[in-house]
């Protein structure tokens, strides 16, 4: 049986799932089903339409890309002082080449799931798809090949926890995110872990808080606990976005893979912060 190629004609994905398009393939086609979608699946895992949980990629702006190079500008802040009322005015303004890279994730399917399509077609969606989200969020921030990531972009800054944080998270992300709008920025996102992110929930309206502001807020367990990065994520760094998944199998297992890559324009508009008591 020859190789199957499946270019969607649905970008958005309207009428069916990633599943679905990956079962009806698999059942016209067998083991050699190769679903190419023109989307970024990594955004379309369904529970999130049901409790909304945002990854990475939700917090940064994004541009549809059609190169694996694309030329990006750069402002770093290696000129400025510390008593500078208005630092990006010495930023060092330059150019830089980005390349885009595959990320992928891979889950074993038993038999007996590849040859049911409902129960196929339900594996890809809530259990191939959660697999990418996590590969996606931990390349975008601790990197892979090409893609640098967000905690090992060198400019990033550094706020460790101070007695004015009075042991409250709260506070320490508050004066974390006035720390990066001192280089100009406004910040507009927080990532931090699960172990962090919910004893937030004790602290009276606080994300709700956030919200008002714009401030959107990712958990995920790619950070370490006890961190927590602010940004400008808007401003700061762009996901570069082939619009281009495959899902595939590869053996035993499903494969599904996203095309993309992460220009970190502003490295000094994301902070990374120490929480009280946690680091």
């Amino acid at each position: 049986m020859s190789d199957v190629h499946m270019l969607l004609d649905d970008p958005e994905l309207t009428r069916r799932s990633p599943g679905e398009e990956f079962a009806l393939a698999h059942a016209r086609h067998g083991p050699d089903a190769r679903v190419e979608l023109r989307a970024s699946i990594s955004d379309l895992f369904p529970p999130a339409k049901r409790r909304p949980r945002l990854t990475v990629r939700h917090l940064l702006r994004k541009a549809v890309v059609d190169a694996d190079e694309v030329v990006v500008f750069t402002e770093r802040a290696e000129n400025t002082e510390p008593d500078d009322a208005a630092p990006e005015w010495e930023f060092a303004v330059g150019a830089a080449t980005v390349r885009t890279q595959p990320i992928r994730a891979s889950v074993p399917v038993p038999a007996e799931i590849l040859a049911d399509p409902a129960a196929l077609a339900a594996f890809v969606d809530y259990r191939l798809l959660v697999r990418l989200g996590t590969a996606e969020n931990d390349v975008l921030l601790n990197g892979t090949g090409p893609v640098r990531g967000l905690l090992r972009t060198p400019g990033l800054r550094h706020r460790p926890s101070e007695p004015g944080d009075g042991g409250s998270a709260a506070r320490a992300l508050l004066a974390t995110a006035a720390l990066c709008e001192w280089y100009g920025g406004s910040a507009d996102g927080i990532v931090v872990h699960p172990d962090d992110w919910w004893p937030l929930i004790e602290d009276g309206a606080f994300l709700e808080r956030l919200a008002v502001q714009g401030v959107k807020v990712s958990r995920t367990r790619m950070v370490p606990p006890g961190t927590a990065l602010v940004g400008d994520f808007t401003a700061a760094a762009t996901l570069l976005d082939r619009r281009s998944s495959v899902i595939r199998l590869d053996g035993g297992a499903l494969v599904a893979e996203i095309h993309e890559g992460l220009a970190v324009h502003l490295p000094g508009h994301f902070v990374l912060a120490a929480l009280p008591g946690r680091a």
